[in-house]
């Protein structure tokens, strides 16, 4: 008896979709080659922190502590046998932190890389609904969008590799002795790579899909009638950060060298930083709308997606908060009487540097955003050049926006940032440290929006684009 094969589960027709996905899912033109470029830097970065942030905490003890009767006071005790590191790594008691602040540096490239998935969106979903208009299904539309998140995120991960090599060159063999903030690669390191590899692959081709998931539910593509607005959980999200930050505050004026609660709270901050972004970015723009026409256009153009720039407003956010900390902590010491200074300023001055790098990949991120949007948005600003308004005064209204986003999440976080420290160590009225606060606000403030006008002229050429007459027949 013969057994009929459906012709549409044949192996052979199997291996040929497969391969057909495969090859659609590679990078044909220039935008789709720099949008997965930057996916590939985003998941590269996220991964050299990660190696790092384990590289740091399985370290060698380089510096231990000798604990007198009363159990407060102590004595520092150097081993001479193992690796000379910077005390903040070799030293157990110090070392939460330091790994903490690795593990908080790859979150301006997870939300670097998140900007990056939504680059191209509407131009990826036309063509999304026209393979589903040719016969594809959504099973595989979904394969395929996730095909292309596996891609970048595969490269990616192999390139941490190598990436976290030269890391270590310049953070820890070129770096003096106890000043070393890398040890040497382990056996933790050696592992933790592969490991990674293969948890990036899978939570990229997860990405992948969730960036494309409108496209599979409305072959059209026609699913962004509506302002995007945060959701309501955010709300519970921001009042839980608060309250953990609260409760921290109180706990750490009683326990000074808590680690779970440092660790907590800088999770509450994340937390905050992430839910709270796009609410910020919503405020901001209703108090533009009623100001002059350039502000007036740049906070339409915020209402019309918050969600983009209030990522970016959150790592600003967090910035300042950690510009706040470091300034009111450093003029606390400098004032006082302290044989420690330049070991605890070393640590601030590191901080800093963490900043200073997540505020460039925060800078890249509004890069992203920005030029998005005026893609997106080619066909209204060629109907406003058309209209008698000049490119210049698109570019204004461009540069406005940034600014908007920009300027009041850092100063808010610059204020929070101050208040806490100064809160906690009890110096909030102590003259020299209190008028410290708006020299870092105007520091601050400058150096916010000096990072606008840089996206703005990066993105001028993509204005003068989308301004040209063709622009008008896009739909």
């Amino acid at each position: 008896m013969s057994t009929v094969t459906n012709p549409r589960t044949r192996p052979g027709r199997r291996s040929g979709v497969r391969a057909l996905l495969w090859q659609l899912s590679a990078a044909h033109t220039d935008s789709d080659r720099r949008r997965f470029r930057q996916i590939v830097l985003a998941v590269a970065g996220c991964a050299m922190f990660l190696i790092a942030a384990i590289a740091i905490v399985t370290a060698p003890d380089v510096v231990g502590r000798d604990y007198g009767a009363d159990g407060q006071s102590f004595t520092s005790v150097t081993f001479t046998d193992v690796e000379p590191l910077a005390p903040f790594v070799g030293d157990p008691e110090l070392r939460g932190g330091t790994t903490l602040g690795a593990v908080l540096l790859a979150v301006p490239f997870v939300l670097f890389g998140v900007q990056a998935l939504r680059t191209g969106t509407a131009a990826r979903e036309r063509r999304l609904a026209a393979l589903s208009l040719a016969g594809a299904t959504r099973r595989q539309l979904r394969r395929l969008a996730s095909l292309e998140g596996t891609r970048a995120a595969v490269i990616g991960a192999l390139l941490a590799g190598p990436g976290y090599l030269l890391l270590w060159l310049v953070f820890g063999r070129l770096l003096p002795a106890g000043a070393k903030m890398l040890p040497e690669p382990g056996v933790a390191v050696i592992i933790s790579w592969p490991v990674l590899v293969v948890l990036l692959t899978l939570a990229g081709a997860g990405a992948g899909a969730l960036a494309a998931r409108p496209a599979t539910v409305s072959p059209l593509g026609i699913v962004r009638g509506q302002p995007d607005r945060p959701g309501k959980a955010t709300v519970v999200l921001i009042f839980v950060a608060i309250v953990v930050l609260i409760v921290g505050l109180a706990a750490l004026a009683r326990v000074l060298q808590e680690t779970l609660i440092i660790s907590a709270m800088a999770a509450a901050v994340i937390l905050l930083a992430v839910s709270g972004g796009p609410w910020l970015i919503l405020f901001v723009a209703r108090m533009a709308v009623r100001g002059d026409l350039i502000t007036m256009l740049a906070g339409r153009r915020l209402l019309a997606d918050v969600r983009s720039p209030g990522r970016v407003a959150g790592v600003l956010f967090t910035v300042g908060i950690v510009v706040g900390v470091v300034t009111e902590t450093a003029l606390d010491l400098i004032t006082r009487s302290n044989d420690e200074l330049a070991f605890y300023l070393g640590g601030l001055g590191a901080a800093g540097l963490g900043a200073m790098l997540a505020a460039l990949v925060a800078t890249g991120s509004l890069i992203v955003g920005v030029t998005e949007q005026v893609l997106q948005g080619r066909r209204a600003t060629a109907v406003l050049v058309a209209l008698a308004a000049s490119t210049d005064f698109v570019c204004q209204v461009v540069r406005r926006q940034l600014i908007l986003v920009a300027v009041p999440a850092t100063l808010f976080g610059v204020v929070l940032g101050w208040l806490f420290i100064a809160l906690l160590s009890g110096s909030l009225l102590r003259p020299m440290v209190l008028l410290g606060l708006p020299v870092a606000l105007v520091v601050s403030g400058y150096a916010a929006a000096a990072g606008a006008l840089v996206t703005a002229r990066a993105v001028r050429p993509v204005i003068r684009e989308s301004s040209t007459p063709d622009n008008l027949r896009v739909a």
